[in-house]
């Protein structure tokens, strides 16, 4: 017990009391000196380890996305503008009007009725590509389609016809799931009246073939 008093009066004399409280906390500051570059080191790693993770899920994303792409454009109608494009039957709804106009008692312009039905039924007003500027590799074929001659439309046919184009839906038009990818590269669309318009556009075909298919 002596031995235990004489400690306590030595470390509770008036001017050792701060060496007492001085050893008290010194484990703490130790461990805190061992630790802490630990601590922050581990940090460190793991916010290498979560940017290494987010690299690895976006490339992953990409990948991804970019076989979803292939995947929907290389399965695509080699005859799409002839068939989809070309075949668009445009202003119907005017010339459904001037057929039944042709037909009416009261009809006193008949003449410019025919004509117009004629423009409307014939070529003049259909859409016709030319292909221009072909260039292709081992994975895809690129090919400029250029109208030739503008045709007259209203706002329903160019619903109709962006839908097509630009693979979304518009209105009440859904796109075709066998289009190759369409890029319009130029269009120009001039108001003629309240219901048309008159309309010159050219494309960017783009042909995928899939890496399965070589």
């Amino acid at each position: 017990m002596a031995f235990f008093e004489q400690i306590g009066s030595f470390f509770f004399e008036k001017n050792r009391v701060w060496l007492f409280f001085g050893l008290l906390v010194s484990p703490f500051f130790l461990a805190l000196a061992i630790l802490a570059p630990r601590y922050f080191a581990l940090r460190e790693t793991e916010k290498i380890f979560d940017a290494a993770a987010l690299r690895g899920r976006c490339a992953l994303e990409k990948r991804i996305e970019r076989e979803q792409f292939l995947s929907r454009y290389s399965h695509f109608e080699p005859y799409f503008i002839d068939q989809c494009l070309e075949a668009l039957p445009l202003l119907q709804g005017n010339l459904h009007e001037l057929r039944a106009m042709k037909n009416h008692p009261a009809c006193k312009n008949r003449d410019e009725v025919m004509k117009r039905i004629e423009f409307l039924e014939g070529p003049d007003n259909r859409l016709s590509f030319a292909e221009e500027n072909i260039r292709s590799s081992k994975r895809i074929k690129e090919t400029e389609e250029r109208l030739l001659h503008p045709v007259e439309i209203d706002a329903d046919d160019l619903e109709h016809l962006l839908s097509l184009i630009e693979d979304v839906a518009i209105g009440g038009y859904v796109p075709n799931q066998t289009s190759p990818q369409l890029i319009l590269r130029d269009f120009i669309l001039t108001k003629k009246n309240n219901s048309s318009y008159e309309l010159n556009l050219s494309l960017l075909k783009r042909e995928f073939i899939h890496a399965s298919e070589k």
